[in-house]
């Protein structure tokens, strides 16, 4: 990961008190972005900023036989209030 946007955590989710991890599976394209990002699972107050953060972060690309590849990459994001 060469690029790594931190999420914004949502008013409402941290009014709320909600925190959690949210679960994204997403393709890193050959030129280390994000591709084709789905959502696995997570509180639903706090998928959209994981996806806008997501969406941004770029990987160095993976090499296969000196070539880029494409690979299937699952993504954590992680929520936690402060005390």
């Amino acid at each position: 990961l060469i690029r790594k946007v931190i999420p914004t955590y949502p008013a409402l989710a941290r009014q709320a008190r909600i925190s959690g991890t949210v679960r994204l599976v997403g393709i890193i394209g050959k030129d280390g972005t994000i591709q084709n990002l789905q959502l696995v699972s997570g509180p639903p107050l706090l998928v959209d900023a994981a996806f806008q953060a997501v969406r941004q972060w770029v990987y160095q690309p993976t090499l296969l036989s000196g070539q880029p590849v494409e690979v299937v990459a699952p993504i954590d994001v992680i929520f936690t209030l402060g005390r």
